[in-house]
């Protein structure tokens, strides 16, 4: 599936270019800097317009394709699912419903960033988490953040943040490995205001109920696990486009098409 293999070449190539951009700082190729000017956030608060434009648009035509392609943590994520594959008893996955928290905790982000209390976005978002992480390695990316080293009270915080990344990526980590990517379809803010757009996107994933014999494999694959083979629905509003259900359907019953009834759209809160 080309869609697929383009998806993986281009979130592997992102994921190299915030690594090295974040762990080798001013000695990073200036061309690795294309993985933070991406990233939504971050470029809106560099007054960057055309990359929240950029993805805006993307999003209403194409879905979610940020989070499986450009976001590091969804990639990292990504990481930590094939190792399940390849380690885990339990491999398979199975359609779960969306919980109750996502919009709360956008709600809560939201709230915060325009209360002018920005650790919430320091914390929750991906490419925040990725820089706090960094700083470990190179304290310069988070100075304007938490401080400098060279003072004992800013040194603290600096030593926090750094805490508060690495945590959060090994425990979005493990999550992954045991329980798909919960995190981006439950908690990160960013994915759940992505969501919001499902109903209005011109390209969605369907299955074809005509052609689906019910083999469970797209189910089994999907990470997100916003599919329900037996209803034959998917949630559009969690899933991130990684077209590995695309990829894995025998009989070319799942697809990425063009969304002939937004009417019927799959509801935000669909049936267990």
């Amino acid at each position: 599936m080309q869609m697929r293999k383009f998806r993986i070449l281009l979130a592997s190539v992102m994921l190299a270019a915030a690594l090295g951009w974040l762990l080798l700082g001013a000695a990073a190729p200036a061309f690795m800097r294309i993985a933070e000017i991406s990233q939504i956030i971050p470029s809106a608060f560099l007054a960057c317009l055309g990359t929240t434009v950029f993805w805006l648009v993307a999003t209403l035509l194409f879905g979610r394709v940020y989070c499986a392609t450009v976001c590091p943590v969804g990639t990292l994520q990504d990481v930590a699912v094939m190792a399940r594959r390849r380690t885990a008893k339990k491999r398979a996955f199975r359609y779960h419903p969306p919980l109750s928290i996502r919009y709360p905790i956008l709600l809560i982000y939201i709230v915060s960033i325009a209360a002018g209390v920005l650790a919430a976005g320091y914390i929750l978002e991906p490419w925040n988490m990725m820089r706090n992480a960094a700083s470990i390695v190179q304290p310069s990316d988070t100075a304007m953040t938490w401080g400098t080293a060279s003072d004992p009270l800013s040194g603290m915080a600096l030593a926090a943040g750094a805490a508060s990344g690495i945590i959060a990526l090994a425990a979005i980590m493990v999550w992954a490995w045991r329980s798909g990517k919960t995190f981006c379809t439950e908690v990160c803010p960013i994915g759940s205001a992505l969501g919001l757009l499902h109903q209005q996107t011109l390209m969605h994933i369907a299955i074809d109920p005509d052609r689906c014999i019910s083999c469970m494999k797209c189910e089994d694959v999907c990470s997100c696990k916003c599919i329900k083979v037996e209803l034959r629905i998917v949630d559009n509003s969690r899933c991130v486009r990684c077209f590995d259900c695309v990829d894995v359907c025998p009989n070319g019953a799942i697809r990425f098409q063009i969304n002939k009834g937004r009417s019927r759209q799959t509801p935000l809160f669909t049936p267990s």
